[in-house]
């Protein structure tokens, strides 16, 4: 992620009480194919063929923030 400092102790301290899945969503969004796919499928229908593929690679989805 640009800009973040991984040897920074601080900055993972709110994941020391993190149960499996908030652990594995601070992996996964760090993880650059992910992100460069979840943007790609971001303004598509949610039954758009791309959004299945998506969904079958990396499991979770996840709504655009307003």
């Amino acid at each position: 992620m640009p800009g973040a400092d991984w040897q920074n102790q601080a900055g993972y301290e709110h994941l020391r009480n993190a149960i499996p899945a908030e652990f594995g969503w601070e992996y996964l969004r760090r993880n650059r194919r992910y992100r460069d796919e979840q943007r790609a499928c971001a303004d598509l229908s949610p039954d758009d063929p791309a959004q299945e593929k998506f969904a079958r690679r990396w499991g979770p989805r996840f709504r655009r923030r307003s």
